[in-house]
């Protein structure tokens, strides 16, 4: 049996170990925070698995379009598996709606849990009186009063890649603009650090991380 190259053996390590993984795609070597684990389902097709939990070896990518396409193109899955894979044709399309869906997700447990409000006025009055601790932002909102709150925001993380639609939805509304995530203890922490890594895996996928805002953050 052929023994798997050093940078296999490492895109292939459970998730239960720690370090960094190694892109299949690229060969480089990064923080799984910023990477997409894969496992091979029973049927060989390939199966995300954005939580982490699935059974199984991983295969780790970089969260980004361009690291998905050549790990397809260049049938990386089926290398760093040893064995014939499927990928489906609209991987990359199918891994953001996913990071959209679970960034709606996270949401949507911070707002039943009454730390997510939306609307300009509730998020305006949130800043100024430092109740909020991640300001969210339609990518497709109106610019000036996208920067005005971001003034008054003062440098706190924020992120603006979902649009008025998707992060509408995540309030069961039909469009928001401006929402954010409210102080509210220990579990409102644990979701903003969940939601600060799904919107950088986003912003593989919809634009350059300086554009969260998030990285000066931790």
């Amino acid at each position: 049996m052929t023994r798997p190259r050093p940078h296999e053996r490492a895109a292939l390590e459970d998730s239960s170990g720690r370090g960094d993984r190694r892109c299949i795609a690229t060969g480089e070597s990064g923080d799984a925070e910023n990477m997409i684990r894969f496992v091979i389902g029973p049927d060989g097709a390939v199966v995300p698995d954005l939580s982490e939990k699935l059974p199984g070896r991983g295969l780790w990518v970089s969260a980004s379009r361009d690291a998905l396409a050549e790990a397809s193109r260049k049938r990386a899955f089926s290398r760093a598996a040893k064995q014939k894979v499927t990928v489906r044709d609209d991987l990359v399309e199918a891994i953001e709606a996913m990071l959209v869906a679970s960034i709606q997700s996270l949401i949507g447990l911070a707002r039943r849990a009454g730390a997510a409000i939306a609307g300009h006025a509730k998020v305006e009055d949130a800043l100024r009186h430092h109740k909020a601790i991640l300001l969210l932002e339609a990518a497709d909102g109106a610019e000036e009063a996208r920067e005005k709150l971001r003034r008054l925001s003062d440098g706190l993380p924020s992120a603006a890649l979902l649009t008025r639609s998707e992060l509408g939805a995540a309030f069961d509304r039909e469009q928001t603009v401006h929402a954010a995530i409210l102080v509210a203890g220990d579990h409102s922490k644990g979701l903003t650090a969940r939601l600060r890594r799904e919107f950088a895996r986003l912003a593989g996928f919809r634009g350059d991380i300086s554009r969260l805002g998030l990285e000066n953050n931790g």
